[in-house]
């Protein structure tokens, strides 16, 4: 067992915080997704490239937090953490910054309309969890005038009084760095 140290502690904690950064940012960029009409690849792409160059010189770093001096590491651990925030930024400064300018209602085919079923989960003991309730997620498969598909979330009573073939209005924006954002689905 090694012995406590204030450096030992110091990593320990900067690392959990990384962690939790990079759950963060990816969590957000997830979020952020499914209102920006892209094909994640795209995004991803270009993130992993900034990450990729960033980390050619950036890994050194982490030296100090993984006590490692192996540039593979490093630099791995330096593309799982910046990948993420760059997909996050990216998402995050296209959907905020959209411009105003460009705001436009679309009439978008509701595809189909489907609901998948999920269950809670339920606390039985202090370390056991169980499958809970079921309940239900409903979704339409949107289809663009320009031919464009997105999945997306709905409430129970959007869904409701939506029929599948029909069209609904969409307020879209154009971002920052031109993908389109939808708000109010």
């Amino acid at each position: 067992m090694s012995k406590f140290s204030a450096k030992n502690f110091s990593r320990a904690v900067i690392a959990g915080i990384l962690i939790f950064l990079g759950i963060a940012t990816y969590g957000g960029a997830m979020y952020l997704h499914d209102k920006t009409i892209v094909t994640w690849w795209i995004p991803a792409a270009i993130s992993f490239l900034l990450a990729g160059i960033s980390g050619l010189t950036m890994w050194r770093l982490w030296r100090r937090l993984t006590d490692s001096k192996s540039f593979v590491f490093n630099y791995i651990c330096h593309l799982a953490l910046s990948c993420g925030i760059f997909l996050f930024a990216i998402y995050f400064f296209n959907y905020t910054y959209a411009k105003e300018s460009t705001t436009h209602t679309e009439n978008v085919l509701v595809d189909k309309k489907f609901t998948k079923i999920r269950h809670h989960r339920q606390r039985v003991s202090r370390r056991s969890y169980r499958q809970g309730n079921p309940y239900k997620v409903y979704y339409f498969d949107l289809k663009f005038e320009n031919g464009k598909e997105k999945t997306v979330s709905v409430s129970s009573s959007r869904y409701n009084r939506t029929r599948s073939g029909s069209s609904i209005p969409l307020t879209i924006k154009t971002g920052l760095f031109g993908l389109p954002v939808v708000y109010g689905v």
